[in-house]
């Protein structure tokens, strides 16, 4: 008898690079993948030879109005679920996981549970324990739970039992290769890219730059509060030294400026719960890029960063510390580049996205069937 891949259906309510990144690992892998998505905010470029249900209502990822358009979603998505043909069903976060695990309980079909973000942790309120409680209950019910840091295990609960495995946010070596890597040395270039939001304090980081000499802020990503992107443009108004594009960059827009930088911060609001559990795209980023990174406390990131020792680690909202730590690095070569190459070597030996490809793959070779 031969071995034979089984058919993958993804499921997400938003685009994501992290999920661009599985779902090529398994095309690439020779599995027969698919997707539902609700393309909301931004586009989500795949392979034409890949199968995609798109739900098309353009609303910015955490506007109010997704309350509407919920209902919407969740019947196309019961719809496609239930008519389309697959073997396994990969659901990422509890808005597709609550529905997911109901239809494949129905077809009897095993269902991974991806937890890119703890909904329950990201609502305030009565609803706060309501979701995480309803959470926690429904993923007992899956084959595997994918987290994306260690830490995420006590936050989820470690004691449910399942088969739970960590993959990463690590990008892809082939995006990062650091012979490109272009410097003139004229200006000491940070560079902020991907989600921008209230909570990752990039108001903090305009403040901290705004009167240093021979520093240049690059911010290419995408911001869905309205309010705070209005706040963020009122305050470089004045400053010739930041170049910003808050409507959303292609991802290899991203890659490319981080290349170019010196350095790059990632402030997350500690007293957000779900923050306390973060693993940004934008920590691994750097390591591949071979620059040095500036992250606040009370965060899985700061361990990390502490343990590869490849960048500095602040109090979330202290200018001072943040300005000095910025100082530290620009002013110090010999410290610029010691905690660069750490990021790397700890990158090609830990974090690249070919051993968390690998993990991927070795989950669900274990749902692969006998062909008779």
């Amino acid at each position: 008898m031969e071995r034979r891949k089984n058919k993958i259906l993804m499921v997400i309510s938003y685009p994501d690079t992290r999920l661009k990144k599985e779902l090529e690992s398994f095309n690439k892998n020779g599995y027969d993948v698919s997707l539902i998505i609700w393309e909301r905010s931004w586009p989500f470029p795949i392979d034409n030879d890949i199968e995609v249900k798109r739900f098309k209502v353009n609303v910015p990822v955490g506007h109010i109005k997704n309350l509407f358009y919920f209902p919407f979603w969740w019947i196309f998505l019961l719809f496609w679920l239930l008519k389309m043909n697959w073997d396994v069903l990969h659901s990422v976060n509890f808005d597709t996981f609550f529905f997911s695990i109901i239809v494949a309980k129905i077809k009897e079909k095993p269902v991974v549970y991806d937890i890119f973000d703890f909904y329950g942790d990201m609502m305030d309120g009565f609803l706060r324990p309501v979701i995480s409680n309803v959470d926690k209950f429904i993923m007992k019910f899956a084959d595997v739970i994918i987290i994306a840091d260690d830490s995420r295990i006590t936050q989820i609960d470690k004691n449910l039992g399942n088969d739970i495995i960590t993959v990463n946010n690590s990008p892809e070596e082939s995006l990062f290769q650091i012979e490109n890597k272009i410097s003139d040395g004229s200006e000491f270039r940070i560079f902020l890219g991907g989600k921008i939001n209230k909570d990752r304090g990039t108001d903090l980081i305009i403040s901290a730059i705004k009167d240093m000499k021979d520093v240049q802020l690059i911010v290419k990503g995408f911001c869905s509060e309205e309010k705070y992107k209005n706040k963020l443009l009122a305050m470089i108004n004045d400053m010739k030294n930041v170049n910003m594009d808050l409507n959303g960059v292609p991802y290899n827009e991203i890659t490319q400026n981080m290349l170019k930088a010196d350095l790059t911060i990632a402030l997350y609001d500690p007293s957000i719960p779900n923050n306390k559990y973060a693993s940004p795209n934008k920590l691994f980023e750097s390591m591949a890029s071979g620059i040095p990174i500036i992250v606040n406390d009370d965060t899985p990131m700061a361990n990390i960063v502490k343990e590869e020792n490849c960048g500095l680690i602040v109090p979330f909202e202290n200018n001072n510390a943040l300005r000095e730590a910025i100082f530290r690095i620009k002013d110090d070569q010999a410290l610029q580049q010691k905690l660069g190459n750490n990021g790397r070597n700890a990158y090609a030996n830990k974090y690249n996205w070919k051993i968390m490809e690998q993990r991927l793959m070795g989950i669900y070779d274990q749902f692969v069937e006998l062909k008779t």
